[in-house]
């Protein structure tokens, strides 16, 4: 799915990784509210739209998530607001880890601090914002640099509506023509 910008605004901050002096990275993302909606996902893997969307990015609410790689073996430690995360959510977090990971050798496992300004699980696409700030936070934080293409992609399979937080302004979603997007 290719994701196009049709009124850039100032860069989104999502797109810049903030490093800490010990090795870790913070990112913020907005959410985003569809004013075309992409009704449904086509058959198949990579949680591909069956049609495209136009959204809008709420730049006036953010996503604030810290990652750090312990270089360590253990489970991944994930925070949201202040509270262990949730089985299902820590499966869906620990996804995104294990793709990001997979780029380099001794990562270890996660620490995941990850804060909303706005209200979590209330139709503002928390869990966009949220995943296009883990992201970008985590590539940051592996000292990855991914292509565009590469990080649409990985936001998309964490959530769908994840790539359009990754941009400001109004955004474009094309539910692309070929079995990857």
């Amino acid at each position: 799915a290719r994701v196009s910008l049709f009124f850039p605004m100032t860069p989104p901050d999502a797109m810049v990784p903030h490093h800490a002096p010990n090795g870790e990275a913070c990112a913020v993302a907005h959410p985003n509210i569809a004013l075309v909606k992409y009704w449904g996902k086509r058959r198949g893997v990579g949680n591909l739209p069956a049609v495209g969307s136009i959204s809008m990015t709420l730049a006036g609410m953010a996503t604030r998530t810290r990652v750090r790689f312990l270089g360590e073996g253990g489970e991944d430690r994930i925070r949201l607001d202040g509270v262990e995360a949730d089985p299902a959510t820590r499966r869906r977090v620990g996804t995104l880890l294990d793709r990001l990971r997979a780029f380099v050798s001794d990562a270890g496992a996660a620490e995941v601090e990850s804060f909303n300004d706005f209200p979590t699980g209330a139709g503002l696409a928390s869990s966009a914002s949220g995943f296009a700030a883990l992201l970008v936070a985590a590539e940051g934080a592996l000292g990855l640099s991914l292509a565009d293409d590469d990080r649409s992609r990985l936001a998309r399979e964490a959530s769908g509506s994840a790539p359009r937080s990754l941009y400001g302004g109004f955004v474009e979603m094309a539910c692309g023509r070929r079995d990857d997007g």
